[in-house]
């Protein structure tokens, strides 16, 4: 008896326990199968393929490629020199004898200012023939008036009226002629008549060469007796070497320096060109005018210039896009979304922060700027 309550014990634990068994098998949920996670990067036909919504995909900037025109600075050698048209050389109207200077090397002078004093004997004649002149057109004047008179109350013959008139414009004529005369030689009230020839100055400016001294005789009415520099406004004369000329043309801009004056600058468009090289630098000036007027250039000063030449449209991108491979360089281009393609370009260092590229991209293509090392094609 004792052994039939011990096996049924025995049989209600067994069934007991299969069926705890049975109740956790059911009720326990099934551990789903983890999923395998596609990769970030994929190749497709010789591109790189970024995962949409990928951790990768949030890291890449990509920008379009932009053509920027630039310009390229020539540094060249330049000096000050006076506008060919403001060099004013200054001639004697007659000959004769010096009798006063009254400028000296490096004066300013004004327009009509007197420069020096001539004794001339054809002054002198010129001066008798004009007084002759303005005697004789009075008479002549006179002589008609009165033939007027007596031919309007029937005195005088027609013929002498005409005669008249005919003596009268011969003597305006010479009149006019002995005033011209006057005006050639210099001829000024208060000189003419002591038969002196005043020598003043066509424009304002700075006498920069004199050969005329008290007491010497002018034989040549060419030579020179006084060079006066309008220096108002100077030209910049920038030497281009030989080897730039095919990079010059009518709009250049030449921007001037001077260390002599700290802050001051000229800059323009090149008002010309020399038309041949000069033999001893073989190079070529190219001109600009600066203003001058409180007279600080002077004609001979060392000044540095630089002529900006245009190069066209280039093509610019970051460095931060660049990919250096031994002495190869390449970018990540897209060439569909998140589709990618390396790239090799030919660059030039110059550009600061950017780069110029001479080959191998165009304008308007998008490049990674930024995470670019994280795609991996090898």
């Amino acid at each position: 008896m004792r052994v039939s309550r011990v096996g049924a014990l025995a049989i209600g634990l067994l069934c007991l326990a299969i069926l705890l068994v049975v109740v956790l098998r059911f009720r326990t949920p099934h551990s789903p199968v983890a999923a395998v996670e596609s990769p970030m990067v994929t190749q497709s036909q010789g591109h790189l393929v970024v995962r949409e919504g990928s951790p990768l995909e949030k890291r890449l900037i990509i920008q379009e490629v932009a053509s920027v025109s630039r310009g390229h600075g020539l540094a060249l050698p330049a000096q000050v020199m006076t506008e060919p048209d403001r060099q004013v050389n200054v001639y004697a109207p007659v000959t004769g004898r010096i009798t006063g200077v009254s400028v000296h090397l490096g004066q300013k002078v004004h327009r009509g200012q007197v420069l020096a004093t001539i004794a001339a004997g054809d002054l002198d004649q010129a001066w008798a023939d004009d007084t002759r002149a303005r005697a004789a057109l009075d008479f002549a004047r006179r002589a008609y008036a009165r033939a007027k008179g007596v031919q309007a109350i029937g005195g005088n013959a027609v013929k002498d009226l005409e005669s008249a008139r005919n003596d009268l414009a011969q003597a305006q004529a010479e009149a006019e002629r002995t005033q011209r005369r006057l005006q050639v030689l210099g001829a000024r009230p208060g000189y003419s008549a002591q038969g002196q020839a005043p020598l003043v100055s066509p424009v304002d400016g700075v006498v920069s060469m004199t050969t005329m001294a008290p007491g010497e005789n002018i034989t040549d009415p060419t030579a020179i007796q006084m060079t006066v520099l309008d220096l108002s406004e100077v030209w910049i004369a920038a030497a281009i070497p030989q080897d730039s000329l095919a990079q010059i043309s009518d709009g250049n801009v030449l921007s001037v320096s001077f260390d002599e004056f700290p802050g001051r600058t000229c800059s323009g468009r090149v008002v010309s060109f020399d038309p041949a090289l000069h033999p001893d630098t073989r190079r070529v000036n190219a001109y600009i005018a600066c203003p001058n007027t409180d007279g600080a250039l002077r004609p001979g000063m060392f000044v540095d210039a630089t002529l900006n030449v245009p190069q066209g449209s280039d093509v610019i991108i970051p460095k931060t896009a660049l990919l250096m491979n031994n002495d190869q360089v390449s970018v990540f281009v897209e060439v569909a979304p998140r589709t990618f393609q390396r790239r090799d370009i030919v660059i030039s260092y110059d550009e600061g922060d950017s780069v110029r590229v001479l080959k191998g991209l165009s304008a308007g293509e998008r490049v990674v700027t930024s995470g670019a090392i994280l795609l991996n094609d090898d």
